[in-house]
């Protein structure tokens, strides 16, 4: 059996782990090492009942951490594989990652090493500058790696998502629980968790394909801008829909933020339009109805600088090392 990791070995694989992105920011996962394992488990304490009652969210901010592991110990020089749901008898284990003895840094997933601590969601305006024909393949290649796949959307599909996003977030505007659930994470001063007011970007002067998730809940002091009026939207999909699906779109929605981070993309994501299953079943309808539809994500080049949420001492979830 391989070498027990040591504390340097831990601290650096999850630090990268709680880089991932989640649902407003509630880093909804723990770790656990075994010997050369990673587990990462679902912290139910962190999950949104109400936003998130599938808990489909909070599984793919799990896969997307467990990827991150993978990319550090890549860096580090272990060969990893990744295991979802690999103990019946603990169901929480949402994804287990097997390191190999260490060498050398592993050829591809290393190099995605250096863009986990430069990604982050961004809710600013972008630029009217459509992505390049060739990139777009390299992040379709990078969802297909990972049993995903990314569907560009065209006008009229953008347009459609837009009649629909605008119907959505009416709906939320009338929920009092889920506003009430959101408030505890989003707005205000934050400093490891949630979305902070200083992260939420500017407010839209005008109707913008964009998630507000001040909505309700604004300040007075936040600043405005006029947002890109056709942005590129992506809808990345997978062919089954179960946990073990969620957990993979998690995973390929990293890798695709990475491989996106390193040519200077930033996305932030439209969540609305899929904790509702009505709109949820449009979506797929929308990319063809063979797929289905588990992150839409705005994708483009920043038009101005946006903090960003800070995060938990990876220490914080750590429950044990044997």
């Amino acid at each position: 059996m391989n070498a027990a990791l040591t504390d340097d070995e831990i601290g650096i694989l999850l630090t990268a782990a709680v880089q991932a992105p989640s649902i407003h920011n509630t880093q909804p996962w723990r770790f656990e090492v075994h010997g050369p394992v990673v587990d990462v488990l679902l912290d139910e304490e962190r999950t949104l009942p109400v936003e998130d009652a599938s808990g489909r969210a909070a599984h793919i901010g799990a896969g997307a951490a467990a990827f991150n592991v993978q990319v550090a110990a890549a860096m580090l020089g272990h060969e990893s594989r990744l295991a979802i749901h690999p103990d019946p008898a603990r169901p929480e284990v949402t994804a287990r990652i097997f390191l190999a003895a260490r060498s050398t840094p592993v050829p591809g997933l290393s190099r995605l090493y250096g863009e986990v601590s430069r990604r982050h969601t961004y809710r600013g305006p972008l630029l009217e500058h459509r992505i390049p024909s060739q990139l777009q393949r390299r992040l379709s290649d990078a969802a297909r790696t990972e049993g995903a796949r990314l569907r560009w959307l065209d006008p009229a599909d953008r347009s459609e998502l837009g009649t629909l996003l605008k119907q959505t977030d009416v709906l939320e505007m009338h929920d009092e629980d889920r506003l009430h659930e959101r408030h505890s994470w989003v707005g205000g001063d934050r400093s490891s968790d949630g979305v902070p007011g200083n992260a939420l970007g500017p407010s839209p002067v005008r109707d913008a394909l964009v998630r507000d998730l001040s909505a309700g809940y604004d300040s007075a002091h936040r600043s405005q801008a006029v947002f890109e009026t056709d942005p590129t939207i992506v809808v990345l999909a997978t062919p089954e829909e179960d946990a073990d699906a969620w957990v993979r779109a998690g995973a390929a929605l990293q890798r695709v933020l990475l491989t996106a981070t390193s040519y200077g993309l930033v996305a932030s994501f439209l969540d609305q339009l899929l904790e509702h299953a009505p709109a949820r079943y449009q979506v797929r309808e929308l990319i063809g109805g063979e797929q289905w539809p588990q992150m839409v994500i705005r994708i483009g080049y920043p038009a101005q600088s946006v903090p960003h949420p800070s995060r938990r001492n990876w220490r914080d979830s750590f429950d044990q090392w044997f």
